[in-house]
């Protein structure tokens, strides 16, 4: 199954007839209704914006999951010595997810802020990513699309999807200017769409088709598969959507999350997390941030749930690499501390001069910036070198 965009040729044609028919601004309402996009327009600001967005969305009737790479190589599952990884770009309080497959296949969940546009340029280019098969706009906030701009002035991109959900801001105007002048196909993300990253699997979990009010909670929600491993990209939701998709049992274990909305008190739900049961989280804030993100009661939940949890506050760029077999991942961090080791095959962490801290092998390596990480985490001190 593909990735569908709201509408298909007959509506395509309807609704170019209305814009040639009828005023801008009616045709501008008629739009953003037709294609669920539910904000009023109540400016000719708005009413310019919400056109823009519906014009993009008229461009491209389906998405086509063998578009986004080339043979029957899409087809086929991950290899044994295959792995899909998750950096996560320190881009202080905002999100910015590079997923990358072993075969050269990437995907971009959000940009950060527009002043951490060229930074994440800078780092894709770093890491070799000159072409990005999606980009992936979880919702309209400036701290997740601010710099998707930069991002798509610098590489190309094969298809942009998006939450839909209308934000009337410069950024968010400047950000759907950018796709339309470079004729990007463009689609909303509606939950059961799915489609293939090189030998991942992307589906939608969230949002139905019925956008929420709460920009939020319109947050786009993503599961990534790798053979019977699993990660879950929650946006900016909150505790009715997890709750939601916990009663929809949406969720299954899950090797790796993105803790929601940086860490607030109010995502990360007991429910969510007890059906999801994530080995490793990660959590996207900047270092003394106003919000107070991460808060003490959202860590307190995943240090019960013993989640090794990271930080891009505390540990700078985080990359967790899944293979195929949810018992082998590796997690990694710019910034390591002190410089404690384990395995994900096991429940020890050792110093990194411990003999058996350098037998491990590498697809499993567990880096912890402190004693109490790995205590929290679940792992115990290895007896020989006692850290």
């Amino acid at each position: 199954m593909g990735l569908a965009i709201s509408g298909h040729e007959h509506l395509r044609a309807h609704a170019l007839q209305e814009l040639q028919r009828t005023s801008q601004n009616t045709a501008c309402m008629k739009a953003t209704e037709r294609y669920r996009i539910d904000h009023t327009l109540v400016s000719p600001a708005l009413a310019r914006l919400a056109l823009r967005l519906a014009l993009i969305m008229l461009t491209v009737c389906v998405l086509a999951f063998a578009d986004l790479a080339a043979g029957e190589a899409m087809n086929a599952g991950p290899s044994v010595d295959s792995s899909v990884s998750f950096t996560f770009l320190d881009v202080g309080q905002g999100d910015a997810i590079l997923v990358s497959t072993s075969d050269g296949h990437h995907m971009l969940v959000d940009g950060g802020t527009r002043a951490a546009g060229p930074r994440v340029v800078a780092r894709l280019l770093e890491l070799g990513v000159e072409h990005l098969d999606v980009l992936v706009s979880t919702h309209p906030h400036e701290d997740h699309i601010g710099g998707l701009t930069d991002v798509l002035n610098a590489v190309t991109v094969g298809r942009v999807i998006d939450s839909g959900k209308v934000h009337t801001s410069a950024t968010y105007e400047r950000y759907l200017t950018t796709i339309d002048e470079k004729n990007i196909p463009f689609a909303l993300g509606r939950a059961n769409d799915w489609f293939r990253l090189g030998g991942a699997s992307v589906r939608i979990l969230w949002p139905t088709a019925a956008l929420p009010e709460d920009v939020n909670d319109a947050s786009i929600v993503l599961r990534v598969d790798y053979g019977e491993s699993s990660a879950l990209l929650t946006g900016d939701i909150g505790p009715g959507v997890e709750q939601y998709l916990a009663e929809q049992r949406a969720l299954s274990r899950v090797v790796l999350l993105k803790a929601a909305h940086h860490g607030s008190r109010r995502s990360t739900v007991p429910e969510f997390l007890r059906q999801a049961r994530p080995r490793a989280a990660v959590v996207q804030c900047g270092a003394g941030n106003s919000y107070g993100h991460p808060h003490n009661e959202t860590l307190a939940r995943l240090i019960l749930n013993q989640t090794l949890t990271y930080r891009t506050d505390q540990h700078g760029e985080i990359t967790v690499r899944l293979t195929a077999n949810p018992r082998i991942w590796s997690a990694t961090m710019e910034e390591r501390g002190a410089g404690y080791l384990g395995s994900s095959a096991s429940n020890v962490f050792h110093f990194t001069w411990c003999d058996s801290a350098k037998s491990i092998d590498p697809a499993r390596t567990v880096v912890f910036s402190s004693r109490l990480q790995a205590e929290d985490a679940g792992y115990r001190p290895c007896k020989v070198c006692q850290p």
